[in-house]
């Protein structure tokens, strides 16, 4: 029952993220204390091989990870993947600090229990005790009590992953949530003062927009919608009457009609930035008073200028894109080319690899 879908922690993994459109893959290690990207890589993906974060054909996405790896060094094979979608679950619990071993594990499968509709043995589970800050205040009576982070996927789910991987000839070491992941490659970016008062950051990939919430180290809040760069793509094929991979091609060589921005490009960007306010409003009309210090945008989709500069426009809060990479090493220089210029495309890749340093 208690099958850790995150294992133990082992040096030298690829972060291998399973994007709807493309696979990409960071090798991440520490030299001399800072920590180094050792390599990096994307592969496209075909139309519907992942919906809604379910793969479609295993072998079709074992051949594009064969093809990926041909772009990392040889020797590696520990690879570090994330599940999402409506078949994964997170929740924080507040359980007795006194129970241990067996009584905990009993008192945490029945918490799963309650928050799931299938059988608990369609499921695997995972949880972590998580870290006091002792830089917090904190009421003595909390002590007496201990804040444990609860993980939920479905089995089919997990090894649907793990299959994948396997048949590419590669070894999965350990399977997280995405959302876990995304943020702990945000946390690179977060000061312990922006911590405490609370940070939004706001995923927007091809096909999902996500937002979570992180205060004192744990996401506290997540929201996510079926939005993204797909949109863009078929706003594109709409106005102009363009296959799926002519307007593809248009959206990201930016060879645009005199009239797209105002009839294609500006639409999309408002309708992103109306979904972003929407769901920012969301968490605050939860009365948690938690105050947002600052907004981080991640995903591919931010390599899209307009749709940046709108957000700073319509949201009063600070903004932030995502460069996890501005102080990390490189010991390519393709790499560091790559990142540079395409970086919020990885980060989930980066806090997946980020699981193999320590």
């Amino acid at each position: 029952m208690f099958f850790s879908i995150k294992k133990n922690k082992a040096n030298a993994l690829i972060g291998l993220d399973f994007g709807s459109c493309s696979m990409k893959a960071i090798l991440l290690s520490k030299h001399q204390g800072m920590l180094r990207i050792d390599a990096s890589a994307e592969v496209p993906l075909d139309r519907n091989l992942i919906v809604d974060g379910h793969l479609e054909d295993i072998h079709q996405l074992s051949g594009a990870i064969k093809q990926l790896r041909k772009s990392l060094p040889r020797g590696y094979k520990k690879v570090a993947i994330a599940v999402t979608g409506t078949d994964v679950t997170s929740k924080i619990l507040t359980i007795n600090a006194d129970l241990s071993g067996l009584d905990l594990e009993s008192q945490i499968e029945m918490e799963a229990e309650n928050s799931i509709s299938f059988p608990l043995d369609e499921i695997f589970l995972d949880f972590e005790i998580l870290e006091i800050d002792t830089d917090i205040d904190i009421d003595p009576k909390d002590i007496r009590f201990n804040q444990i982070l609860l993980s939920i996927a479905r089995r089919e789910t997990v090894m649907s992953r793990v299959n994948c991987v396997e048949d590419a000839g590669l070894t999965t070491q350990i399977v997280d949530v995405e959302s876990h992941a995304l943020t702990r490659a945000c946390e690179l970016l977060i000061s312990k003062e922006e911590m405490v008062q609370g940070v939004a950051v706001i995923d927007i990939g091809a096909s999902k927009m996500m937002l979570n919430i992180l205060h004192k180290g744990q996401v506290i809040f997540s929201r996510s919608r079926n939005h993204g760069g797909a949109v863009c793509t078929q706003m594109f094929i709409d106005h102009y009457d363009l296959t799926f991979d002519e307007a593809e091609k248009m959206k990201i060589e930016r060879n645009w009609a005199e009239d797209c921005l105002p009839e294609v490009i500006s639409p999309f960007v408002k309708l992103t930035a109306k979904n972003a306010i929407f769901d920012l409003r969301m968490f605050s009309n939860t009365l948690n008073h938690i105050h947002i210090s600052k907004v981080i945008f991640t995903g591919g989709c931010l390599l899209m200028p307009e749709l940046v500069t709108q957000l700073g426009a319509e949201l009063d809060i600070k903004i932030e894109v995502a460069d996890p990479f501005h102080n990390i090493q490189f010991k390519r220089k393709k790499d560091k080319i790559q990142l540079q210029k395409n970086g919020t495309k990885y980060i989930t890749a980066l806090g997946l690899a980020l699981r193999g340093v320590g």
